[in-house]
């Protein structure tokens, strides 16, 4: 019987064909399906609509790391160079992964209109068995070059752990593990290395990298035999790791050979720790072991009052204090940690494989609640306590040298501000460096919400001695925490300061470079000074003028954040933040008096870098200013310029800025005022004081102001004026 091949049936049979068979048409960027048969369906388990929905926005259902590979193929089908054969990924909407194979080629070409047919098919079958085969290859692999050593195949989809031996006759003994990590078993392994050795797994687990570890396992006889594991995790291709792989080395005897001579020639007699020598010879193998995608953390503990208290309770007791402080630290450090007395009260710690920076700074936490003795002196109480300063791998510094001159560093400011604490060194802008090398700017990910940001901005000025890098930080995490999309700061020629400092996210970059607009943002900064003279929030639809307009839409910009800088009654430059695109930008009023408080900080380290510079302990005294109930503000006697003022003004008087002459601000006058409280403190005497009741005009109250030297100089010294609101007592 002739089989009938009219149209209809054609059509029916390809419909029936259990492969997809589509036609599309492409202009101007938009891939719209016009014809697709039912097998399409079929395959992938969709009903017509729902087929439609996910060929219509084909592009939302394939996996990011494979797009770049089906647009490279829409480019090459439109050349018309031939067919185009091309494999990705794609999620289903019952959330399966699975690979598709598609054959296409051009069909038509009418003007920017492309006729685009295509075969598809569903390969996951066949990409599963390469897939295992590849494994299986790896496998083979390593046990062609471990003979009489231990093999790991760890299997995360079924939670299954394949330990392999070979006999000394090449017979393979398979340990079966089943449910390994979910009933994890230390018994085996020594009790000091199983956190060390499940910390590995996790991170192996969470993405592809190779890790090297040692550790003890338990034999037979109950004795425990060192071990070197090298281990490398596999992605599937489900796009997360699916196996660990690896090889186990016995190596007990060069262990026990180590731990002799370390004993003998490396601990420090009075503690029983590693000794400096050791300490440092240490740190220098773990560094030059380790690798740049993990982190490690260096801590100096330095004992307070330690001296105080050994002279005056004598030698054997102060040793006792020492053995404790050693005890404790041993303790709280396990498996490859690196713990070590570097001077009479000083220890030395190199914590390995951290999972966050987080880590170092809940355990140097720990260290100071921990170092804590409360001792007597015939009735009179010592306390003896510690400071820690830490320094992060590899962000700090790649070297034991450059990460010990930072943690000595943080030490210094822990010791300054108080002692009894610990400090990370940079912590700030650390965490700016790590949110960007992590998630690629997504920083709304990584930022530590629980700590206020004034503190971590005030620490970044403080501490980073390079002020554009600082004001870099500065910008980087505050665009982070408020979601803005673009930070600059632009200045005059008389800042010391480049003329423009940017931050831009990456998805909102324009490609234009900040110096090469200096002119054009400097123009559009003295504009809106002229109707802004204060912090103000701008959008688009709240302009009048209409260069400004232009301005905006050129640069796409939704919203901005206006803050000017000014010296002396006269325009400097401008921090500016904003949003773009189709995002208005929206602060709360909390969120407002905490960004007008940033740009006061950031504003007196711009224009008043000498303060900084002069100000030992600034980070200490803005605090303590900060938290006073009255008003404070620092001026310079010799040209009346404010250098500094405090939330309490900044609230109360949000007209008044650092940087204004204060018989200006304070007090609407055009000259200095003729009983000014300055000109009664004496230059001659660093402790002069002085106290005046006077009206202030941008309070609009009666105040009792106290005026002292901050720094007594006979130029550009620095005066503090501490105002109180006495308005009712002074009425009354």
């Amino acid at each position: 019987m002739a089989i009938d091949l009219s149209m209809e049936n054609f059509g029916s049979m390809i419909d029936n064909i259990i492969a997809g068979i589509c036609f599309f048409e492409y202009e101007d960027g938009e891939l719209t399906p016009v014809f697709v048969n039912e097998g399409f369906f079929r395959m992938l388990g969709y009903s017509r609509v729902q087929g439609m929905k996910f060929l219509e926005k084909v592009e939302l259902s394939i996996i990011p790391d494979d797009l770049p590979t089906y647009r490279q193929a829409i480019r090459d089908v439109l050349k018309d160079d031939g067919v185009v054969d091309t494999e990705f990924r794609t999620v289903t909407g019952s959330g399966n992964l699975r690979w598709l194979h598609v054959r296409g080629n051009l069909y038509a070409r009418e003007g920017r209109k492309y006729t685009i047919v295509s075969v598809i098919e569903d390969v996951t079958e066949r990409k599963s068995v390469e897939e295992e085969l590849q494994r299986q290859a790896e496998r083979l692999h390593i046990l062609s070059q471990a003979e009489g050593e231990k093999i790991i195949d760890y299997n995360a989809k079924t939670d299954v752990m394949t330990i392999r031996t070979n006999d000394e006759y090449g017979m393979a003994q398979d340990e079966i593990h089943s449910r390994y990590m979910q009933r994890f078993n230390a018994t085996m392994i020594y009790k000091e290395d199983v956190a060390y050795y499940k910390a590995v797994l996790e991170s192996l687990l969470k993405s592809p990298k190779h890790d090297t570890i040692e550790f003890r396992i338990k034999r037979f006889d109950e004795d425990y035999t060192w071990y070197q594991a090298n281990l490398t995790s596999l992605l599937g291709a489900e796009g997360y790791v699916t196996r660990i792989v690896g090889r186990m080395i016995n190596i007990d005897d060069r262990k026990k050979k180590e731990m002799e001579l370390l004993l003998r020639a490396e601990k420090d007699a009075l503690t029983g720790i590693y000794n400096q020598g050791a300490t440092e010879q240490l740190i220098h193998n773990a560094i030059e072991d380790g690798n740049e995608n993990s982190l490690s953390a260096m801590m100096i503990i330095d004992l307070d009052n330690f001296k105080e208290a050994n002279d005056l309770l004598g030698h054997a007791n102060g040793d006792q204090l020492l053995e404790k402080t050693a005890g404790i630290l041993k303790e709280m450090f396990k498996g490859g940690d690196v713990i070590g007395r570097i001077g009479g009260d000083e220890f030395l710690v190199y914590m390995r494989n951290l999972t966050s920076i987080s880590d170092a700074d809940e355990m140097a936490g720990n260290i100071v609640k921990q170092v804590r003795y409360d001792l007597d002196f015939e009735g009179q109480p010592i306390r003896v306590t510690c400071s820690v300063g830490v320094a992060v791998y590899p962000y700090h510094g790649k070297s034991y040298e450059e990460l010990f001159e930072k943690a000595d560093r943080a030490v210094y400011t822990v010791k300054a501000n108080g002692k009894d604490g610990y400090r990370v060194y940079h912590a700030a802008s650390t965490t700016v460096y790590h949110a960007n090398r992590k998630v690629g700017y997504d920083m709304t990910k990584t930022i530590d919400y629980d700590r206020h940001i004034e503190d971590q901005v005030m620490q970044i000025l403080f501490e980073e001695k390079v002020l554009e890098s600082a004001l870099r930080s500065s910008l980087e995490l505050m665009t982070a925490r408020y979601q803005f999309h673009r930070g600059y700061i632009c200045g005059n020629e008389s800042l010391p300061i480049s003329r423009t400092i940017q931050f831009t996210l990456k998805k909102y970059a324009t490609g234009k470079e900040a110096e090469e607009h200096y002119e054009l943002k400097r123009m559009v900064n003295e504009i809106l000074y002229s109707f802004f003279p204060g912090v103000a929030m701008i959008h688009d639809y709240d302009l009048t003028a209409e260069e400004m307009r232009e301005y905006f839409r050129a640069e796409g910009i939704k919203s901005m954040l206006y803050y000017p800088l000014t010296s002396q009654g006269e325009f400097q430059g401008a921090i500016v933040f904003e949003n773009h695109e189709d995002v208005q930008m929206e602060l709360s009023k909390n969120e407002m008096e905490e960004v007008r408080s940033l740009f006061r900080l950031m504003e007196a380290h711009i224009l008043q870098i000498g303060l900084m510079d002069r100000l030992q302990n600034f980070v200490a005294q803005v605090a303590v200013f900060d938290n006073l109930d009255s008003f404070v503000y620092v001026v310079n006697p010799d040209n009346h310029e404010i250098s500094f003022i405090n939330k309490k003004v900044l609230v109360d008087s949000p007209d008044v800025k650092i940087g204004d002459i204060c018989y200006k601000a304070l007090q609407n006058r055009d000259t200095p005022c003729e009983n000014c409280i300055l000109r009664n403190l004496d230059k001659n005497d660093p402790h002069c004081r002085c106290t005046e009741e006077m009206f202030n005009y941008s309070l609009r109250s009666w105040t009792r102001s106290s005026a002292s030297w901050l720094e007594c100089r006979e130029e550009n010294g620095l005066a503090l004026i501490n105002s109180f609101d006495i308005s009712e007592y002074f009425m009354g």
